[in-house]
């Protein structure tokens, strides 16, 4: 997954970039799940007014507990919640 990362900020996306297409990839899939932000938190194990911050766009980065815990709760691969495709 670093590599990943790594390959993605080479190719000239930024991590403010990463943290819009994480943003926009949690809150379309959360959407399609019909999760509210409590029940997306509760999936998670992210408090949720960090989880709040974090789709917002308020919070300072992102760690990689959270990010695995989003990607389980919304059941898709970690890589998808980075990807804008």
């Amino acid at each position: 997954m670093t590599a990943e990362i790594l390959t993605m900020q080479n190719r000239g996306t930024s991590s403010a970039d990463l943290h819009g297409i994480l943003r926009k990839q949690a809150i379309i899939r959360s959407k399609q799940r019909g999760l509210s932000l409590s029940e997306l938190a509760t999936a998670s194990i992210i408090e949720e007014s960090r989880l709040s911050g974090i789709l917002t766009g308020e919070a300072d980065g992102v760690t990689l507990r959270e990010l695995a815990g989003l990607s389980l709760a919304l059941d898709v691969p970690l890589t998808a919640l980075l990807s804008e495709s």
